[in-house]
């Protein structure tokens, strides 16, 4: 028996029909939104916790310092003229070497071909680290090998033509905020041997760390002293023994020595099997001859 479909129950079908593809869609456009928003989700936590980029903003502002190992210090004020001076404008000189990759765009002095460095570079520099309300005035100084000679009339320092200076670079290791001030722990890595005469630039390995503290003011984090890590270097005596095989216990020495004596009776019980069953053959072997003797004495008598 046929069944027939009136044109309304037919309309009301195909509306079915299109209201289940319709919710079909939306929800799978609901389930790509979700999957969607627990990615950005994810990636923005990883995002905030993901402080590479500020280590390698601390690291440029405080190689200068890192290089000359300044002696710690409580407020900026009370930071060495010298170490200051030096961190400012060796600062400046690997920031712009990092940066730009080269000293195109500066001048260099036409008799002795230094490179002059603009004072207001090393006050930017300078502003980076401690705080633009702190002021440097600018002279000339004296280093353990050199001079840095600052010239008044062109407001600029002639750096001289050196492979490098500075006995560290830095390496930032951690963040983290105590009492109010950002600590920026710094690893020390060597740049040359214990008796300076080879460049030591293949380790990454430092040999001590120290907090630099920072301040915030009018938002933004500026250098106000510096102090020793609770972070400590892995001990040249440590690194050893890990290297170093463990010595073997009493009862392990006993029972190899007792393996040992084990395998010399072995050894000693299979040599004298084989010299057993070589006798014979030997035995055989020196009684051929009289056998040979007793043979030959018959046959004439036959």
């Amino acid at each position: 028996m046929k069944t027939y479909m009136t044109p309304e129950e037919h309309a009301r079908l195909h509306r079915r029909r299109a209201r289940q593809t319709l919710g079909l869609l939306i929800a799978v456009l609901a389930l790509v939104g979700i999957v969607t928003v627990v990615r950005a989700g994810v990636k923005g936590v990883a995002t905030l916790f993901d402080d590479t980029q500020q280590k390698a903003e601390y690291e440029d502002r405080l190689e200068g310092l890192v290089l000359f190992d300044p002696l710690p210090f409580d407020g900026i004020e009370n930071i060495d003229d010298l170490t200051l001076r030096e961190a400012a404008v060796w600062g400046c000189v690997y920031s712009i070497q990092e940066t730009q990759g080269s000293f195109d765009n500066y001048n260099t002095d036409p008799d002795t071909e230094q490179l002059l460095l603009p004072s207001v570079d090393v006050d930017a520099y300078l502003a980076k680290l401690v705080g633009p309300s702190f002021k440097l005035t600018h002279k000339s100084f004296e280093m353990d090998d050199m001079t840095v000679e600052f010239d008044e009339t062109t407001q600029c320092y002639k750096i001289p033509v050196t492979g490098s200076v500075g006995t560290f670079r830095a390496t930032v290791t951690r963040l983290f905020k105590k009492d109010g001030l950002l600590h920026v722990t710094v690893g020390y890595i060597p740049t040359q041997s214990s008796d300076d005469s080879i460049l030591n630039t293949s380790s990454d390995t430092p040999t001590k760390y120290m907090d630099y503290l920072f301040s915030r003011q009018s938002g933004s984090w500026y250098l106000t002293g510096l102090t020793d890590s609770e972070t400590k270097p892995e001990s040249a005596d440590s690194a050893a023994s890990a290297a170093e095989p463990a010595p073997l216990a009493e009862s392990e020495v006993n029972d190899a020595i007792l393996a040992t004596a084990g395998d010399s009776a072995a050894a000693s019980v299979a040599a004298s099997a084989v010299a057993d069953e070589a006798a014979p053959v030997e035995e055989a072997a020196e009684s051929t001859p009289a056998e040979s003797t007793e043979a030959s004495s018959e046959s004439p008598a036959a």
